[in-house]
């Protein structure tokens, strides 16, 4: 299988910065924080929010569907031969829109994955055994 990796820091921010136009053209008018994490394996994914007022009150938002596009295409855009790709990403947004991101490759986050996703994530992101951590060594092995 071919893998388009090969976003290199320019077009990463050019995503990002695409991801924050998107929550700033559809959050909450009170909005003054904005948390985003992306948990992703294989075709499993899973996005939590967190949307905050200048209260630091919760406020219920749902981000619109290009939210998931976005993080998908950073995810395949970020693949590294044999490295695989990141497995959740924590993005957090402030007003006037400024953000930070966070990447996490090697440690397995919290989720309800089933095992058909583990063995699909290393087809399309394969990872070599050096570089396969040993939590997803054992999910491949159970899948």
């Amino acid at each position: 299988m071919t893998h388009p990796g090969g976003l290199g820091p320019e077009g990463q921010k050019e995503l990002l910065d695409e991801l924050a136009s998107v929550l700033l053209a559809s959050a909450p008018g009170n909005w003054e924080l904005i948390v985003l994490e992306y948990k992703c394996i294989g075709r499993h994914v899973e996005i939590r929010v967190g949307v905050k007022d200048s209260n630091g009150q919760p406020i219920s938002w749902e981000p619109p569907a290009e939210v998931d596009k976005i993080f998908w295409r950073l995810r395949v855009g970020m693949y590294r031969e044999g490295h695989g790709t990141w497995f959740s990403s924590f993005f957090r947004m402030r007003q006037p829109g400024t953000y930070e991101v966070f990447y996490n490759w090697d440690n397995e986050p919290r989720w309800t994955a089933d095992a058909e996703s583990f063995a699909k994530e290393q087809e399309l992101f394969p990872r070599s055994d050096e570089r396969t951590p040993e939590w997803f060594r054992q999910r491949l092995a159970g899948s």
